[in-house]
């Protein structure tokens, strides 16, 4: 029985491995978001990965070009809620972008379930979702305490955070990421109903990914060695 390894090249030059790498780097990189330099640094990389997110999806060309409106429209109300301290536009490009990583994340997955074979570009492909689950999450989380304030509460620093301040972003994207795994450091907690709502989903969701996505790619990688056997 022949077991096939896919090769490290395959997986970081493949067709998903921009946008794995740069999300890898936007947890990598979090400690430096207390500089200057670092925010800026971060800021780059989340655009880079709504960006590399677009060449990771293959797609009709009419849903290509909504695709690279909505992301342009999307970055363009972010911007100018920030500069014109308007909740509302802010609010507005976080829910367009938060819907842009959605359907990247979905047209991943169905290429995903389409696939014969585990080759490093499916591996990618998979671990690119689950932190997309994240991403998407801490936008969902953002927009809530916007509109909800005081959703969370923060055993450390602050009680509340500053919206219009670039680091704000990254603590939810931590707890995103906490909740998801279900590690729950307690350091930053949902109180209220919404908040909560969305962390119960997101835990579920994590953990039921998890369980498919190691299913089916057992399930493909038996059927593979099953052809070359026979």
């Amino acid at each position: 029985m022949k077991l096939y390894v896919p090769g490290i090249k395959t997986f970081i030059l493949g067709r998903y491995g921009s946008l794995l790498l740069i999300l890898f780097c936007l947890i990598i990189f979090q400690p430096f978001v207390e500089t200057i330099v670092g925010r800026v640094l971060i800021e780059v990389l989340f655009i880079a990965a709504l960006i590399a997110g677009l060449r990771a999806i293959e797609i009709e060309r009419r849903l290509f070009r909504f695709e690279v409106l909505l992301l342009i429209t999307s970055l363009l109300c972010g911007a100018a809620g920030t500069i014109l301290d308007n909740t509302f536009l802010f609010n507005l490009g976080l829910a367009g972008e938060s819907l842009f990583l959605f359907l990247v994340a979905m047209n991943i997955l169905f290429d995903l379930f389409r696939s014969k074979r585990v080759t490093g570009d499916t591996l990618a492909g998979a671990v690119c979702v689950y932190l997309l689950i994240g991403l998407i999450w801490s936008y969902l989380y953002l927009i809530t305490e916007a509109c909800v304030p005081g959703s969370f509460t923060f055993t450390q620093g602050d009680a509340r955070l500053q919206l219009w301040v670039s680091k704000e972003f990254y603590s939810f994207f931590y707890f995103s990421l906490v909740t998801m795994t279900t590690v729950g450091y307690g350091d930053m907690s949902p109180v209220t109903t919404e908040a909560r709502t969305l962390a119960t989903m997101e835990g579920i969701l994590g953990q039921v990914y998890l369980t498919i996505l190691v299913a089916r790619l057992v399930g493909m990688q038996l059927m593979d060695q099953q052809k070359e056997d026979g």
